[in-house]
C-alpha cells in the first residue's frame, strides 16, 4: 500500500536532484577558464518504483543520483598526445637549424664565402705585385680574416652544442617533476576511487600534466587493475585502478612511484674528445633507448649528437666543416709550398731548389711552423675548423708568402699567387665541385632542413589545434550552455519545492479539516 508521505519523498528526491545538479552547474561555470578543465554532468536514473496491487502496474517513487562524471574522449586525448609530441620534436628541431643557419650566416657580406673570395682577390693581386710589402700584408691579412671566419664558426657550434647540453640536463629535470606529480595524483586517484567514485577534478589534472609531459617525451599511458590484467585507458569498471606512464615500454611512472631519468654519466662529444656531455640513462643505470622516443628530448639529442646523414646535428655539421676546412687547406698548402717567397729558401724533404720554398700557409694552430711537419704529411697534418691559423712561417715574415715559381724568377714573379687564385674554380677539388661549390652545397643542405622543419612545425600545430578544438567541444565549458542549464535546474528545484508545499497542503487537510463538520 501506498505510503501517505511517498509524495513528499519523491519531490524530496527532485528537489535534492535539482539542487546537485546546480551545484555542478556553478562548479563548471566557475572552472571555464581552467585549464584542462573537463565539464561534469549529474547521472541520474528512475528511483526504484512502487508495485500497486491488482496489476495496476509500477508507481514511481522519484530519482537517484548515480554519479558524477566528466565529458572526455580518451581517443582524442590519444590522439593530441601524440600529435603534441611530434610537434615538440619539429619546434625544437626548427629553433636549433635555425640557429645554425645563423652561425652559417650564407649568403651574406660576412659568411664563410664573402671571406674566401677576398682571399682569392688578395692573391690575385699578389700576383701582380709580387714584391710589394703591403700586398703580401693584405694577403696575410685575408687569410687570417678566413681562419678567423672559421674558427668563429666553429667555437659558435660548439658553444651551441654546450648549450644544448644544458637544455637536455633541464629537460630532463621536467620531466622527472611531471613523474613525481603524476605519481602523487595517481595515489590521489586511487584512493578516492577505491569506492567506485570518480575523482574528475583530479583525474583534469593529471591529465595536464600528462599532456605537458608528452611534449617533451612520447608517453604511453596505460591502467592496469589490481590483478594485473592490462587494457586501455577510459574502459569501464575504474575501481581500483592504476595508472603506468611508459617510455619506451619501461615504467616512468608505476601508480604511485616514479622511476626517473639521471643525466649524471658523462660521454666525449663525438666532435671533440675533450668536450663531455650529459648521457640520459634511467636512474638505475640502464641506458635509455632514443630509437623509439620522440618529443622535444629527442629533438635535443639529435642536434647535439646527430653525426650521420640521417640524424643531422651539430656534429654533422662540424664534421662538413671539416671536411671543406682539411682539403682546402691541404690544396692551398701543397700549391704553396711548391713556390718561393722573396727570401726564397726550402725545407728539406718538403720543397728544395727546384720544387720550391715548402712554407705553408695554413697550419694546425699559430704555433706551429713548416719545420715541425715530417716529410710527407704535408697534406694531412689534422687541420680542422677548430685549430686552423696561419702558420708561424707567415705570421712573422712576410717574405715567407710564396708567389714565385722559380727562384730564379724572384722578385718579380707571379705565377704560384695566381695558381693559388685558380684554386677558386678548381672543379675538381670536392665531390660537390669548387670550392664556392661545396659551401653552397652545405648551405643548401641546411636550408632545406630548417625549412622542412619549419614546415612540419607549422603543419603540426594547426593539426594539434584542430585535435584540442575537438577536444574542447567535447570537454570545454559553455557559458551559454550552463545558463540554460541553469535556468533548467532552478525551475526543476522550484517545481520539486512546489511539489512539497501542495503535498503538505493535502495533508493539511487531512489532519486538521477532516472531521469538523458540524462541530
Amino acid at each position: 500500500m501506498r505510503s501517505t508521505f511517498l509524495g513528499f519523498n519523491t519531490a524530496r528526491s527532485g528537489l535534492f536532484a535539482a539542487q546537485r545538479s546546480l551545484d555542478i552547474t556553478g562548479h563548471n561555470i566557475s572552472n571555464v577558464n581552467t585549464k584542462g578543465y573537463s565539464r561534469q554532468r549529474l547521472n541520474q536514473v528512475q528511483s526504484t518504483p512502487m508495485r500497486l496491487p491488482g496489476g495496476q502496474g509500477m508507481l514511481g517513487t522519484g530519482v537517484d543520483s548515480l554519479s558524477i562524471t566528466q565529458f572526455r574522449n580518451e581517443f582524442l586525448d590519444f590522439k593530441y598526445r601524440s600529435e603534441v609530441t611530434t610537434q615538440g620534436f619539429w619546434e625544437t628541431k626548427r629553433d636549433g637549424l635555425r640557429f645554425l643557419e645563423a652561425i652559417f650566416n650564407e649568403p651574406s657580406d660576412t659568411g664563410i664565402s664573402t671571406v674566401m673570395d677576398e682571399m682569392f682577390a688578395s692573391f690575385q693581386e699578389l700576383s701582380k705585385n709580387p714584391e710589394n710589402l703591403t700586398t703580401r700584408a693584405l694577403v696575410r691579412q685575408r687569410a687570417i680574416s678566413f681562419t678567423n671566419s672559421v674558427n668563429h664558426m666553429y667555437n659558435q657550434m660548439e658553444k651551441m652544442a654546450v648549450d644544448l647540453n644544458f637544455d637536455v640536463s633541464v629537460t630532463v629535470t621536467s620531466i622527472n617533476a611531471y613523474a613525481d606529480q603524476i605519481a602523487i595524483l595517481n595515489d590521489q586517484i586511487f584512493r578516492s576511487e577505491i569506492d567506485g567514485g570518480n575523482a574528475n577534478d583530479l583525474r583534469d589534472q593529471r591529465n595536464v600534466l600528462i599532456d605537458e609531459l608528452s611534449k617533451l617525451v612520447k608517453v604511453d599511458v596505460v591502467e592496469v587493475l589490481d590483478s594485473g590484467d592490462q587494457r586501455i585507458t577510459g574502459q569501464s569498471d575504474k575501481t581500483s585502478r592504476k595508472t603506468i606512464i611508459q617510455i619506451n615500454g619501461q615504467p616512468l611512472v608505476y601508480h604511485n612511484r616514479a622511476y626517473k631519468l639521471d643525466v649524471s654519466s658523462e660521454k666525449p662529444s663525438s666532435f671533440d674528445g675533450d668536450l663531455l656531455m650529459r648521457e640520459v640513462r634511467w636512474a638505475n643505470g640502464d641506458v635509455l633507448d632514443i630509437k623509439g622516443l620522440n618529443g622535444e628530448l629527442k629533438a635535443l639529442l639529435d642536434l647535439r649528437d646527430g653525426g650521420s646523414a640521417n640524424r643531422k646535428g651539430i656534429p654533422y655539421y662540424i664534421g662538413e666543416l671539416n671536411r671543406f676546412v682539411n682539403t682546402f687547406a691541404e690544396e692551398i698548402n701543397t700549391l704553396h709550398a711548391s713556390g718561393y717567397g722573396l727570401n726564397g729558401g726550402f725545407i728539406a724533404g718538403i720543397g728544395d731548389n727546384t720544387n720550391g720554398g715548402g712554407y705553408l700557409l695554413f697550419a694546425n694552430g699559430k704555433k706551429f711552423s713548416s719545420e715541425m711537419y715530417d716529410a710527407g704529411v704535408l697534406q694531412s697534418h689534422l687541420i680542422t675548423a677548430k685549430n686552423i691559423q696561419i702558420s708561424l712561417d707567415i705570421d712573422s715574415d712576410l717574405n715567407k708568402i710564396a708567389a714565385s715559381s722559380r727562384i730564379d724568377l724572384l722578385p718579380g714573379d707571379g705565377s704560384v699567387a695566381l695558381k693559388l687564385t685558380g684554386l677558386r674554380h678548381k672543379s675538381t677539388m670536392f665531390a660537390q665541385g669548387k670550392p664556392e661549390d661545396y659551401i653552397k652545397s652545405l648551405i643548401s643542405n641546411l636550408g632545406v632542413d630548417t625549412q622542412e622543419a619549419i614546415r612540419m612545425a607549422a603543419n603540426q600545430t594547426f593539426l594539434v589545434e584542430q585535435i584540442d578544438n575537438q577536444r574542447q567541444a567535447i570537454s570545454g565549458v559553455s557559458i551559454d550552455e550552463e545558463m540554460s542549464n541553469m535556468v533548467k535546474f532552478q525551475h526543476a528545484y522550484n517545481a520539486s519545492a512546489r511539489m512539497i508545499t501542495t503535498m503538505d497542503e493535502m495533508l493539511d487537510v487531512i489532519i486538521n479539516r477532516i472531521g469538523l463538520v458540524g462541530r
